[in-house]
């Protein structure tokens, strides 16, 4: 048979999205070719399976994956990781095993794995490496059309550029979008321990960016996490900021009734783990338990998952969320004075309508809009409705600043 290109692009692609969690996993990764539902599992030792495998590991190795085996009849020793890697490479295939079988098929994807990006650089996304007046090196991504409005995108603490990817494509095709991924978590990061991890040089962040892009002042749009740092840049830096919006923000108000149990579960775990490399890597093994997969929507795991994938990273994650939980809120809320629009979700939860209720009571120019079934997936959903709002919120403010 002849290689099914489908088969061969779409295994690619998964292998690209996947990249965050493979070059990370330590070597050698354990993969497992899975059946479907009531079929029988596939023959290990068949040449169809023995060439899947070939593959498969040229595939990984183009991401920089060095070594790659395969477990026969073992799937409930993997890691989660490692199972949902299994997974979504055996969906791309297809559950089938035999694409890969004759001579000119084999050479058909060797030409394919060697001339396919798997970097995740699209031709609308500039990708550029900025290093802070901190000496911290910041992937940051900003759309191509300079002389559009500017937004800048604050993504949820720790989480790959990819989880917003939806929504900065759609942000982009009215405005500029500019945004970046937290420091010390992506890139080259050898001397963590010397970094700043607080809120404030989280805000450094963003005015770095805003610097390098020559922004005068821009939209500022916080998710989760991220709504702190775009709350707490418009208090500190308010000659920046033109307007605001905060989507199912994580706010630490001191109060637990305005957090949902994640919240405050998440808070626990985000203060017991940045304590030190030792407690946070006791509790990272937690997470190589398979029913970690259950409580992750599927649609995003490929991202959400990264920050947990091995025991230096959720360190570092921990360390950063840590000192956001930590942000004193109230204070800076009185100093925001611009138009801001305060979203959250009445099926979310993950973070607490309540909390971004009184969010939006303490800010003087805020506007609260409660989406009806709203949640978090659904906004990592790019659900047409909220970006709806959004550009209602953006135009309208727009349209206020030339009146």
């Amino acid at each position: 048979m002849t290689i099914s290109t489908d088969a061969a692009t779409r295994l690619c692609e998964t292998v690209r999205m996947l990249r965050h969690l493979a070059i990370h996993l330590p070597d050698p990764i354990c993969l497992s070719f899975l059946a479907q539902a009531n079929e029988p599992p596939p023959d290990q030792a068949s040449p169809s399976v023995r060439a899947t495998e070939r593959a498969v590991s040229a595939t990984f190795a183009r991401i920089g994956v060095k070594a790659v085996q395969y477990v026969h009849d073992g799937e409930a020793q993997l890691s989660s990781f490692v199972m949902f890697i299994s997974k979504k490479i055996c969906q791309a295939l297809d559950f089938s095993y035999d694409h890969f079988d004759e001579f000119e098929s084999v050479r058909e994807f060797g030409r394919l794995v060697r001339h396919f990006d798997f970097s995740g650089s699209v031709p609308e996304v500039e990708t550029v490496h900025l290093i802070t007046r901190d000496n911290v090196a910041l992937s940051v991504h900003a759309s191509t059309d300079q002389n559009r409005p500017a937004i800048v995108l604050a993504l949820p603490c720790g989480m790959p550029f990819d989880l917003c990817r939806d929504w900065f494509n759609a942000l982009s095709e009215r405005f500029f979008v500019v945004t970046w991924e937290t420091r010390g978590l992506f890139g080259s990061c050898t001397s963590f321990d010397q970094l700043s991890v607080d809120t404030d040089a989280q805000v450094g962040d963003l005015i770095n960016v805003m610097n390098h892009y020559e922004l005068p002042n821009a939209h500022l749009m916080g998710i989760c996490g991220g709504a702190v740092i775009a709350l707490s840049a418009a208090a500190t830096h308010p000659e920046r900021v033109s307007s605001l919006s905060l989507w199912h923000g994580d706010y630490n108000l001191g109060d637990n009734s305005l957090r949902t149990a994640h919240q405050q579960n998440f808070e626990w775990l985000m203060e017991s783990a940045a304590v030190d490399r030792n407690e946070a890597s006791d509790l990272q093994a937690l997470f190589l338990d398979q029913a970690t997969l259950a409580t992750i929507p599927d649609s995003i795991a490929h991202a959400a998952l990264y920050p947990y994938v091995n025991e230096e990273l959720f360190y570092r994650y921990a360390r950063l969320n840590d000192a956001l939980n930590k942000t004193e809120l109230q204070s800076r809320l009185g100093q925001i004075s611009v138009p801001t629009l305060v979203v959250a979700g009445d099926a979310d939860e993950t973070t607490h309508i309540g909390g971004s209720q009184r969010i939006a009571e303490s800010i003087s120019d805020a506007l609260l809009h409660v989406e009806s079934n709203g949640s978090h997936l659904a906004f990592f959903e790019s659900t047409h409705h909220s970006k709806q709002t959004a550009f209602r919120f953006l135009e309208s403010t727009l349209e206020s600043v030339a009146v």
